[in-house]
């Protein structure tokens, strides 16, 4: 009796011992590679056939179907459950969910770090394409329902699933194969595999058949005897001639071989592996960029900008980020992951071009060029319209014009000109390329072309002048005068004096427009000005409703002159209009007219700056002293054709 209990004991102890090491295995199991193979692999548990009928229901589902987010719940949610203690790691799931709908930058800078972990939400060092496919579609769920960080927080489970390698041996792996459900790919693989293997094997036999007749050889010159394959090993002899002919005839054989396996295997690399290797590039770039995508998002959401359109001057800024100062050293994120998706596809274009637009913001100007112009080159293979790279090449001239490279900005601001769609954008870009031609190239006659192209659409811009706000109107006009100005250049350049008289003209013309609109500003102010002070004596003798309404109406009008007289003189004082008059003065002075001369310097006293003033003072001066003694005298500055400089 008491032996049997020894014996039962000593069983209960084994069997509770080896309860214990299985639990223990188990659990930690949970956190390991799985080398014991406890759980099942995603293919055994989602079979490759329900993730493709899951795929055909949800591009086929109507509006009134079920919730496809709970559809793929369905699918995905059964391999999850497999896991031991389940309730703890869906609890470390929920506690690791950095993403809400709060999501600042702080917690978005994470993102980086979370993508280096490659443990999974099972706790599974895995690549699973079933899982990533699963995953990725409940994103792209939650995107299209506007829950961003829900869809952030999946693509990144999506991607710890990913295997971003598209080697050949990957190409050919059992792991991925057995997840596939395109049985043509699974074949084209396993072709490939095959005719790989075949290929080491003929080289293989090449090197054996070489090392062979080496051996025979030099056994030959030793006159040595030989042990052969075919002969027991008593029956060593010398070597032969014609051993070593056959040898070299077998030599010939397998380099037959080598070239028909590399003619196979070449001809599998293009149609069966190079397909993929595109395929797969071009797949993890966009998901990669897809991700950006909602990380650009959040990052929109949570940040203030100040911007600035500047809408005249396209060789200077463009559009430009005034108060952002922690974003080149705080948040990285979205750059990162496009110079990722980048470096996984170098020919996908959209992620060039947003790579590009991404340094510019940050200010990184050269590299910004860079990829700008590899976007170029890529949508010119691409065959796209010059409309769809007109921008492409606006950016790229201005990124010239800031890195003060105004040879090759002026290239591409001629190519934007040509390929801009918009007439109204191709209007203000002919005034603006025409002024960079003449102030930053000294190109007086490209200059002049384009002034006159601007000139022509603004003789039609003029009937419709109703369209334009009250700046815009003013600044037209300036803009005017420079343009008649930036044309006399050239004819003074030529000695052309006429010609060039006759832009002065036009372009002291447009300046006195915008003289005329500052007087009529000033007497409409003015007169306003005395209604407003009779109002206030009638608010002295009485006050009612009906004054008072007047009175805050006639403010206001005065209040809006006195702001349009404020953005004339703006406009007067950034017009060159008082040089222009100095110049036709010169000219005058040549014909002899000398009232006409002395009278443009006298309106240079009424408009010019101080050295404009003095300038004309002296030239006054001069003209006197020319009208009492008839002795000639040069202008100031001395030389006619000098510098516009003083």
């Amino acid at each position: 009796m008491k032996q049997t209990r020894l014996i039962l004991g000593a069983i209960l102890l084994i069997l509770f011992g080896l309860g214990v090491s299985v639990r223990t295995e188990a659990d930690e199991q949970d956190q390991r590679l799985d080398p014991a193979g406890i759980y099942k692999l995603p293919h055994e548990v989602i079979l490759p056939a329900s993730l493709r009928t899951l795929k055909e229901n949800l591009l086929n589902s109507s509006e009134t179907a079920s919730d496809p987010i709970t559809s793929i719940r369905q699918v995905l949610d059964p391999y999850y459950a497999q896991f031991v203690d389940p309730k703890r790691t869906e609890e470390e799931r929920r506690l690791g969910r950095i993403f809400t709908e709060k999501t600042d930058r702080n917690t978005l800078r994470l993102l980086i770090l979370k993508m280096m972990n490659k443990i999974t939400g099972g706790q599974q060092l895995r690549d699973s394409p079933i899982l990533f496919e699963l995953h990725w579609l409940l994103s792209q769920e939650y995107s299209k329902k506007k829950q961003n960080f829900k869809a952030l927080e999946e693509a990144l489970s999506a991607l710890r699933y990913r295997d971003f390698s598209h080697t050949e041996e990957s190409f050919s792996k059992e792991e991925r194969l057995r997840e596939l459900y395109d049985t043509s790919e699974v074949e084209r693989a396993k072709q490939h595999a095959k005719v790989k293997k075949e290929l080491e094997k003929a080289n293989s036999d090449l090197e054996k058949a070489k090392d062979k007749v080496h051996l025979l050889e030099a056994s030959s010159a030793r006159e040595k005897d030989l042990i052969f394959e075919s002969n027991p090993p008593s029956n060593a002899r010398k070597v032969t001639a014609n051993d070593i002919s056959l040898a070299k005839q077998d030599v010939k054989n397998a380099d037959d071989s080598l070239k028909r396996a590399a003619g196979a295997y070449k001809d599998s690399f293009e149609n069966n592996y190079y397909p993929f290797f595109k395929r797969k590039s071009r797949e993890d770039a966009d998901t990669v960029f897809a991700l950006a995508k909602f990380v650009k998002e959040s990052e929109n959401e949570n940040k203030e900008r100040l911007k600035v359109v500047n809408k005249t001057s396209v060789s200077g800024q463009g559009i430009f980020v005034l108060f952002d100062y922690k974003r080149n050293t705080d948040f990285f994120a979205y750059a990162a992951l496009l110079e990722l998706a980048f470096r996984l596809d170098p020919e996908y274009s959209p992620v060039v071009l947003a790579l590009a637009e991404e340094l510019k913001a940050s200010g990184k100007k050269s590299k910004s060029l860079d990829f700008f112009l590899k976007y170029l080159a890529l949508a010119l293979k691409e065959n796209k319209t010059p409309a769809e790279i007109a921008y492409v090449y606006r950016a790229i001239a201005s990124l010239h014009t800031e890195l003060k490279q105004y040879v090759l900005a002026a290239e591409f601001y001629e190519k934007y000109y040509l390929s801009e769609p918009d007439p109204k954008k191709k209007g203000i870009y002919a005034f603006e390329l025409g002024n960079f031609f003449e102030s930053k190239l000294g190109n007086l006659e490209s200059g002049r072309k384009y002034y006159e192209d601007w000139l022509q659409i603004r003789e039609q811009e003029k009937a419709t002048a109703s369209d334009l706000s009250f700046p815009e109107a003013q600044e037209r006009i300036r803009m005017e005068v420079l343009a008649y100005l930036g044309i006399s250049k050239l004819y003074r350049y030529e000695k052309k004096p006429p010609k060039e008289k006759e832009e002065l003209v036009k372009s002291i013309q447009a300046y006195d427009r915008l003289r005329e609109n500052l007087r009529l500003e000033e007497e409409k102010y003015s007169q306003g000005k005395k209604e407003l002070l009779q109002i206030k004596k009638g608010l002295l003798e009485r006050t009612n409703d009906q004054d008072m309404a007047q009175y805050r109406l006639k403010s206001l009008e005065m209040e809006e002159s006195k702001e349009k007289m404020d953005i004339i003189r703006t406009k007067l004082d950034a017009s060159p209009g008082p040089r222009a008059m100095q110049r036709l003065s010169v000219l005058y002075e040549f014909e002899k007219n000398y009232g006409e001369s002395k009278r443009m310097n006298e309106e240079i006293l009424k408009v010019g700056n101080q050295t404009e003033i003095n300038l004309a003072l002296k030239n006054i001066e001069r003209i006197n002293k020319i009208l009492e003694d008839g002795m000639q005298r040069d202008p100031y500055p001395r030389d006619p054709l000098s510098g516009d400089t003083y």
